[in-house]
């Protein structure tokens, strides 16, 4: 190394030795900063994904005791079927806040009260299984959901 070379090192060398703790206390800052960020971050999604689970599973609830008037009750009022198709697109549009595997299901239980619900009319049990069963599947879903957050 030439003298200018050797210099410049120990120069460098001094300046990281006098300015170590302003380094260090920058290092923590800046990690510290970061943490912060990415812990509120996930505080906020996890915030979001519980609204929007408690939201499907309580428009789920009220999704049911749709089905089971039309089904058992005999409730095949235009009312009774607009709050149906209303409720299963809520589910429908808020699963995705949630996560893929209940989009995918809430995408089921769209098709199965499409498929189902004039049949659901006509005392189909099978139709009634149908609903009763993609409701049931999205609502285990949802619950592991829940859990599942930290």
């Amino acid at each position: 190394m030439t003298n200018l070379q050797t210099g410049l090192a120990q120069s460098l060398s001094a300046g990281v030795r006098r300015h170590a703790v302003a380094l260090i206390s920058l290092a923590v800052a800046l990690f510290g900063t970061s943490y912060n960020t990415w812990r509120n971050q996930t505080t906020e999604a996890h915030r979001n994904t519980r609204a929007a689970a408690f939201m499907v599973l309580d428009a789920l609830g009220q999704l049911q005791e749709i089905a089971d008037r039309r089904f058992y009750g005999g409730d095949h009022s235009d009312a009774n079927l607009i709050g149906g198709w209303g409720k299963v697109t809520v589910v429908r549009d808020l699963a995705p806040l949630i996560s893929p595997d209940s989009t995918k299901q809430a995408t089921q239980l769209f098709d199965a009260w499409k498929n189902n619900i004039d049949k659901l009319d006509e005392g189909d049990a099978m139709a009634e299984t149908h609903v009763a069963g993609a409701i049931t599947d999205l609502r285990e879903r949802i619950l592991l959901e829940l859990r599942a957050l930290n």
